[in-house]
């Protein structure tokens, strides 16, 4: 979490977004690379619903580049203390929907179905409704607070049954595509990435990226889960 480490450090409102966006354009990047070859080799061997993966990243896509878009020009947090309370609740909510979503994945853990069988939600437009929202919903907050699409994603997925790896695997390959559109802002019309920042800190996020995939692999999705939530609501307490 770039944005409270950075309030932390006492770095500017304007180099805080722009900076994460940055560092974040290394990271996901490698990490949606990463989890792409993973999910080619699991198309071949064992989930059905791994044939969706490429589609699922396709489909939120073009309402998460829309919602950056929105969320770059029509409303922006303007000071430090906008951006503090839009992160606070965001991953207040974040941090319990993922406690609760473990929850309901212990209840209803299936596996080797097909995506029709899986999906909890088996109308296809009610579905693609929620997709296009969730992009679009996740497109803005990621404008804001340079994270929101990927997890957003994850956490709809996860409800609607897709396995776990699979569903953090297209939360990072859709969060590749939105932080690379929201930091065009930065580079092209606007200044605020700490250069000083980034070749520290984009090698870093380089290997984190690459590796994230294959330490992912030895948790179960429960484990998962819960250290993701327990990180993301101590960030928000402390920030």
């Amino acid at each position: 979490m770039f944005v409270p480490a950075f309030n932390l450090l006492g770095i500017d409102h304007a180099s805080i977004i722009a900076t994460s966006f940055a560092i974040q354009c290394f990271g996901m990047t490698a990490g949606s690379i990463a989890w792409y070859r993973y999910s080619r080799r699991q198309n071949i061997t064992l989930e059905p619903a791994w044939h969706e993966y490429r589609n699922l990243v396709k489909v939120f896509a073009i309402p998460t580049i829309l919602g950056v878009v929105f969320g770059q020009t029509v409303f922006q947090p303007n000071d430090d203390q906008q951006t503090i309370l839009v992160f606070k609740i965001f991953s207040a909510i974040f941090g319990v929907a993922i406690l609760v979503t473990t929850y309901q994945l212990r209840k209803t853990l299936l596996t080797g179905l097909s995506v029709e069988e899986r999906l909890s939600i088996k109308n296809p437009m009610l579905r693609r409704t929620l997709f296009y929202l969730t992009g679009f919903v996740g497109g803005a907050i990621t404008a804001w607070l340079s994270i929101g699409v990927g997890e957003l994603v994850a956490i709809l997925l996860i409800l609607l049954r897709y396995p776990v790896a699979m569903s953090v695997g297209v939360a990072v390959s859709v969060s590749a595509i939105a932080v690379w559109v929201g930091v065009q802002k930065y580079i092209w019309f606007s200044s605020g990435i700490d250069l000083n920042i980034l070749v520290f800190a984009a090698p870093a996020a380089l290997i984190g990226g690459t590796l994230a995939r294959r330490i992912a692999s030895y948790l179960t999705a429960t484990q998962l889960k819960i250290v993701i939530a327990g990180w993301v609501l101590i960030s928000a307490v402390v920030m």
